[in-house]
């Protein structure tokens, strides 16, 4: 019984919501974010505490991607190399976002 290959999670290569819990120096930790929802391309794991978050020895992934009608979305799953994070009239998006 062969098994499925495995699929990469893209990798956060950089994250302007230094507001943000999983963020430290552009950096986020979350293990996987989810991207997309009533907001866009919207990262929806996106949340501003007092309380770091994450694991600062890991860079964060894209996990889920609700944003069907991008490019790099296959299955709801996103296949770009990496993602950037930053602001599109302040919300916290997804700026590789590329709708097909």
């Amino acid at each position: 019984m062969s098994s499925a290959p495995v699929m990469q999670l893209p990798v956060i290569s950089n994250c302007a919501a230094e507001s943000c819990a999983y963020n430290t120096n552009h950096t986020c930790h979350a293990a996987a974010i989810t991207v997309g929802g009533e907001l866009g391309a919207a990262c929806e794991t996106y949340t501003s505490m007092d309380l770091q978050g994450g694991e600062q020895s890991a860079t964060g992934r894209v996990g889920a991607c609700k944003m069907a009608d991008c490019r790099h979305n296959v299955g709801l799953e996103c296949h770009a190399p990496a993602i950037t994070v930053g602001y599109r009239q302040n919300e916290v998006d997804c700026l590789t976002y590329a709708p097909s």
